[in-house]
């Protein structure tokens, strides 16, 4: 029998075939990084792998859907943790290692007595530059070190005499040094020391020194241009509580008294009694004159008409600000004029509800404040009140919701200005409305990681993109902050808002969960805002979302109260969506597939237009 031999081209091409059928599969894990370290006892372990292989981690199987994706809730012992991750299909594998370290904090041995010395606080320089005048509270500096359990601890400032420092819980001494008023020091050191049960005493320094001097305190203002816009509330100017919470966000021109440092921070009297921080790069020193008092008087209102004349920027395109252009929009507004004279003093201006404003001043008055003689139809009612002293509060109650408010010094005054609903076509309710969609992150911003191998910056911006479409199809202006891969901070987004005169920020992210957080159950939309005048639309938004898409699951909803950067700012109502989570299969899989994302779109175009019908009725 004669054998024929196939052609050559024949066998290479079977030969290619076999090869690609037998290529080795891939593992890609999207969390954690190599390297990663957390407290946690557990971590979100997740990613995919080639579709049809199969999956074990440090020999444990682990599922994979029929997109190779995997999320599993990994267990991890104290110290190092080695996973092997070996992904097989066909005959052939590949592997990845991960190193993840467990951090635990350990405590120190009984014996032999020793102090965690990188614990001993304070850890920075503390100056004090107007003592006499500070509260017992003012004048308190904490104490604390880590150090063996069981011993007995004291602490000395400048060689003074010992006082001692209670031991709560095992191993953790911490109380307080109150400042004397009278005491001048220039970098006094501040020593701890324990005594243990083995008898033995050690001794540490802490960091932080302290320095007092009468007479020191100085007036500071604000570094011209280092405040964006009038209702970004950008995190890097805030004042801070000495306790690290957001107090006020400063404007341009605005004064303070500094009467002492924390580290890299002036310490702030606003009144009697009460401090904040400030970082001292951002103010520029004015002398040690105190700032003038409010004058005070009178406070007017007044309205405003339609078709105001605003700075507006075009859509964002790269990283750079885009250049202003001209643009005229329906803003019917509220003016109030606050007289101060040429003070320029620190003040809160929040929203305690939609119809409510209040603006907290801090600083003495010459004459009292008195509220307005004449009231516009859009003001209901006000009141002025002596809060504490070196503390007044003006509040404000409006006929309508806001739908947005913003205060600067204008010449003599402080100018609060609330926008008012506008005047809506029932039938054709967003004709004519100017709205900004902000697809989140970007550019060198992933945003939260993408097991199918997408980050999230690159799912929420098909979806912003096509709800754009959508909202612009039923007559409305819509500004998209991104519409490429771009990097964008976070001042610019609220920018382009502000800028265009928008009647909503909406910034669209997909959400994700903290180390520590048991991924296993938890999907579904959430809506995130800052101020009271942004509740119906978050809750319109919501709604649709749920009612489109009932298989994302709930979700944990509104979250009012929010204090992010895309939610804070006050020209407009301001809302960020989390459309779902990317932590959980389910979601995770709709936001990534194109029908999804269609949906999702539809679903935020929805709530947009239910909120502005809504508004219209």
């Amino acid at each position: 029998m004669r054998v024929c031999k196939p052609p050559l081209s024949l066998v290479l091409g079977l030969a290619l075939l076999t090869g690609a059928a037998q290529a080795a599969p891939d593992v890609y894990v999207a969390y954690p990084p190599d390297g990663h370290r957390v407290a946690a006892d557990h971590v979100i372990l997740e990613g995919s792998v080639t579709p049809g292989a199969t999956l074990t981690v440090s020999g444990t199987p682990v599922p994979t859907g029929p997109d190779g994706l995997f999320m599993t809730w990994w267990p991890l012992k104290a110290g190092g943790n080695v996973l092997r991750l070996v992904t097989r299909l066909g005959g052939q594998s590949a592997a990845r290692v991960l190193t993840v370290t467990r951090t635990v904090a350990r405590a120190l041995p009984a014996v032999r007595t020793a102090i965690d010395r990188a614990s001993v606080q304070p850890a920075q320089p503390l100056d004090f530059w107007d003592a006499a005048n500070d509260s017992p509270a003012e004048r308190r500096v904490p104490v604390r070190f880590l150090g063996s359990p069981g011993g007995r601890a004291t602490f000395r400032v400048a060689g003074g005499p010992a006082q001692p420092l209670p031991e709560g819980p095992a191993g953790v001494y911490s109380g307080a040094y109150t400042l004397p008023t009278g005491l001048t020091l220039t970098g006094a050191a501040l020593t701890v020391s324990l005594t243990g049960r083995d008898g033995r005493t050690v001794s540490a320094a802490a960091p932080g020194r302290l320095s007092s001097a009468p007479a020191l305190a100085r007036s500071v203002t604000q570094l011209p241009g280092s405040v964006p816009g009038l209702g970004i509330n950008a995190a890097g100017t805030v004042l801070t509580t000495m306790n690290g919470e957001a107090l006020l966000y400063p404007r341009e021109g605005m004064t303070f008294r500094a009467v002492g440092r924390v580290g890299a921070h002036l310490r702030l009297r606003l009144a009697p009694g009460l401090g904040a921080l400030v970082t001292a790069a951002q103010v520029s020193p004015l002398g040690f004159a105190p700032p003038p008092a409010l004058s005070g008087g009178g406070v007017t209102a007044e309205g405003e008409g339609e078709g105001t004349v605003l700075s507006a920027l075009p859509t964002a395109t790269s990283g750079t600000p885009p250049k202003s252009v001209s643009t005229t929009v329906s803003t019917p507004a509220l003016s109030v004029r606050v007289p101060l004279g040429s003070a320029r003093p620190p003040f809160t201006l929040e929203q305690p509800d939609a119809r409510t404003l209040a603006l907290t001043l801090y600083g003495s008055l010459v004459a009292p404040l008195t509220v307005p003689a004449e009231r516009p139809p859009a003001m209901a009612g006000a009141e002025v009140q002596a809060v504490a002293p070196g503390v007044t509060r003006l509040t404000l109650r409006l006929a309508q919701a806001a739908w947005g408010f913003t205060a600067a010094y204008d010449g003599p005054d402080l100018r609060l200005r609330v926008r008012l609903p506008p005047s809506l076509n029932p039938a054709q309710p967003l004709l004519g409305r100017v709205i900004t969609l902000d697809p989140g992150h970007g550019g060198t911003q992933n945003g939260g990681a993408g097991s199918l191998r997408v980050p999230e910056k690159g799912l929420v911006l098909p979806i912003a993109r096509r709800a754009a479409e959508l909202l612009r199809a039923q007559g409305a202006t819509v500004y998209l902050t991104r519409t490429a891969d771009v990097t964008l901070g976070l001042t610019e987004r609220g920018l382009v808002a502000e800028e265009t005169a928008s009647d909503l920020l909406i910034s669209v992210h997909a959400n994700a969960l903290p180390d520590g957080r048991d991924p296993r159950g938890i999907r579904g939309p959430e809506v995130y805002f800052s101020h009271p005048q942004a509740q119906p639309v978050a809750a319109a938004i919501l709604a649709a979302l749920r009612a489109r898409l009932p298989d994302l699951g709930p979700g944990a909803g509104l979250k009012p109260g929010a204090d992010l950067a895309l939610t804070r700012p006050t020209t407009q109502p301001s809302v960020l969506v989390e459309l779902a989570y990317l932590t959980d299969a389910g979601n995770l899989r709709l936001l990534h597939s194109s029908a999804g994302q269609e949906r999702l779109a539809q679903a935020l175009a929805q709530g947009v237009a239910d909120f502005y019908a809504g508004a219209a009725r």
